[in-house]
Formats: C-alpha cells, sequence, structure tokens
C-alpha cells in the first residue's frame, strides 16, 4: 500500500463476536489466533506481510464509526500515533472511513451472493463512499458519482509462498435434470477418490465455484456446456470445487447441481468419468503440479488471492467471467489482474438476467 507509517485494519463486526477484545484498539495478534473466517484470515496475512516488509506493524480498531470526529477521534488520533493508513476489511455489508488517514478498502467474502448483493446495493445508493477510499486492494470496483464513473486505485496483494494441500476429496459427476437429490445421493454412493489420477488427462479445466456463482444463470449456462462437451473429450478433465454455502457437503453438491440444472443444455444423464466435484479448495502444490495443463475457469466473485500468484502465472491459461456491473474494466483493473494472474486473462460477460442474479430491491 505504499505506506508511510503504521496501518491499523477494521473488521467487521460479526468477525469479532466471540472473541474476547481488550478494547477499542488492539495488536493484530490476537485476529491470528482467533476462530475467524478463512477469507479474513488470508486478508489479515497479506495486509501484515505487506506492513512487516515496511518495517511497521499492524494494529486493529474495533468499530470504528464510533471515532468520526470531536474527543473520540481525539483520543483514537492518540491511541494511533505514526499510523497514517487505515485499511477497511469490508465483507460488503459497509465501508467505514476514519477521518485523518488514508483510508483503503479490501473486500473479502463477496463469493457469498447475499453479500455481493448487499455490497451492489451499498455502492448503489452511498457510491460517495466508495469515492472516499485512497485505493482498494484486489479489487477493481467501479460507481457513478455524478454521472462520472471513479475507482479507487487498484492494489495487489498476493500470496507468494504455495500452499499444502489440505485434505480434499473428490466425486464423480452425475445430473439427474428431475431431481438434485437423487443426483447427490448417488454420487456420495459412489464413494470418493483421494484424488483421481490426473496423468490420463491431457488438459485440466479448474471451476472454483461459488456461491455467488451458482446464482448467475449466464455464467451456470457456460458452466453447463462444457460440462456437455467434456463428456465427450476423455482426454479433458473438468474439476468443479464446490461452493462453500455451508459446511454441509450434501447441501454444497445440491446448490451447485440445482445451479446446473437451471441451465439449458443436453447433459449426458451418466456417470461421468472425468468431471468431478472437489470438497474444498485444491492446493497451491497440485495445482502447481498440473498448471501445464490446467486452464482455469473464473467467476467474478471469487477470492483470486486465496491462491498464489505463481500457480496462475504456470498455469495455461485464465478465463474471468465478469458481471455487467464490470461491463468496461478500466485499464488499472486489467493491470491488476494480469499482475494477479501473471498472464493477461481472457475476459467473458454474464450478460444481466432477471432471475437468480437479480437484485430482489431493484429487478
Amino acid at each position: 500500500m505504499d505506506s508511510e507509517g503504521g496501518t491499523v485494519i477494521s473488521v467487521p463486526a460479526r468477525e469479532l463476536a466471540d472473541i474476547a477484545v481488550p478494547g477499542s484498539v488492539f495488536d493484530i495478534g490476537l485476529l491470528q489466533g482467533a476462530t475467524i473466517s478463512p477469507e479474513l484470515r488470508i486478508a489479515i496475512e497479506l495486509i501484515a506481510m505487506d506492513s512487516g516488509q515496511g518495517g511497521s506493524t499492524v494494529r486493529c480498531v474495533a468499530r470504528p464509526e464510533i471515532f468520526t470526529h470531536g474527543p473520540s477521534l481525539s483520543w483514537l488520533m492518540k491511541q494511533l500515533e505514526g499510523v497514517t493508513d487505515h485499511v477497511c476489511l469490508s465483507d460488503g455489508t459497509a465501508l467505514k472511513l476514519i477521518p485523518g488517514l488514508r483510508n483503503h478498502v479490501f473486500t473479502y467474502g463477496l463469493q457469498s451472493h447475499c453479500r455481493f448483493l448487499d455490497f451492489k446495493r451499498l455502492t448503489r445508493r452511498a457510491p460517495e463512499l466508495l469515492g472516499q477510499f485512497h485505493s482498494q486492494i484486489n479489487s477493481f470496483h467501479r460507481v457513478a458519482i455524478d454521472g462520472v464513473a471513479f475507482e479507487p486505485a487498484p492494489w495487489m496483494l498476493s500470496r507468494r509462498e504455495i500452499a499444502v494441500s489440505e485434505p480434499v476429496w473428490f466425486h464423480k459427476f452425475y445430473l439427474n435434470p428431475h431431481s438434485v437429490e437423487d443426483s447427490t445421493e448417488l454420487m456420495l454412493g459412489w464413494g470418493t477418490l483421494d484424488p483421481p489420477s490426473f496423468a490420463q488427462f491431457t488438459n485440466i479445466r479448474y471451476v472454483p465455484l461459488t456461491d455467488c456463482a451458482v446464482h448467475d444463470a449466464q455464467f451456470q449456462q457456460h458452466l453447463a456446456e462444457i460440462i456437455a462437451k467434456t463428456y465427450f473429450e476423455p482426454s479433458v478433465c473438468l474439476l468443479m470445487r464446490l461452493p462453500a454455502v455451508t459446511t454441509d457437503l450434501i447441501e454444497r453438491m445440491r446448490a451447485a447441481l440445482a445451479g446446473i440444472r437451471g441451465a439449458r443444455s443436453h447433459i449426458p444423464q451418466t456417470r461421468a468419468n472425468n468431471i468431478f466435484f472437489a470438497s474444498g479448495d485444491i492446493g497451491d502444490d497440485v495445482l502447481l503440479s498440473l498448471a501445464p495443463r490446467l486452464s482455469w475457469w473464473i467467476h467474478h466473485s471469487l477470492d483470486h488471492w486465496r491462491h498464489a500468484m505463481p500457480v496462475y502465472a504456470a498455469s495455461a491459461d485464465v478465463t474471468v467471467f465478469l458481471d455487467r456491473q464490470w461491463t468496461r474494466v478500466s485499464e488499472a483493473g486489467r493491470k491488476l489482474l494480469t499482475d494477479a494472474f501473471g498472464q493477461a486473462p481472457r475476459f467473458v460477460l454474464t450478460a444481466r438476467s432477471r432471475d437468480r442474479d437479480s437484485d430482489p430491491e431493484n429487478p
């Protein structure tokens, strides 16, 4: 972030619900060992890494919205002596500023359909909030202020180390177009592969599904078509990471299948031997071993910074599916994604629909 001094972060209040916070300002180490969402943990690690390279420490402020002016703000500034930058870690429900500091925003968790819609409503109703941030980290959000497009300067923070795989289970794909329950029962009944043999495939397509992606009808249409095509390409493997809509594997399978079933396609009603659901994130070490044959299909809601940049860079290609909100990706946004992936991605626009991805308050 090119911080001139120290850095303070703020996180959503819900993330602090089970943490005994000692006061309004505390050391970031309290969060590193606490029960917080995986996305927030990685985001904090990236900020700590970036600040550590500059020789500064990172602190956290709870509920920065109460320190807006007068004695409360003066007290906070005394506690944050030497701090020049504030990073608002936002889950899409709020954007918080601290007067007198350079403010940056780092959105995470917009893989959730509800939070993605929350963020769209927020930036539509109060675009001036985003307009007050000095930069945005790992994103390219844009708003219109008085008819003029504006975006905080994009800033990239990425993982450089190769993360070791957590245990992941694979299930062969099957879709009964009349029942996702029957499809799920059959897939689970066939058991798991740990992992499948990838050596037999000349090309591997990886689609890390998100909750937002399964509600995007146009993206699901693209996905259903590639599933149907892959059935007849025995040398090609399609891997789909289940969306993290819940911790329940059955519900995650049903959510993924419901999205695919809603698309118009002719997917063979038989078990696939080269199409798999993955129970969780495939580790960077495994992905890197597949990289020369690996093609990424990334929905715009994915927290792409969860994977190390060298993994993307070594892959055959990266395709990013964009929401209509980002029809025109700015040059700064293109540069951000090119730097994040170590290669220029291909962009595919998913046209706006009035169904599962519609805002119920603005149809």
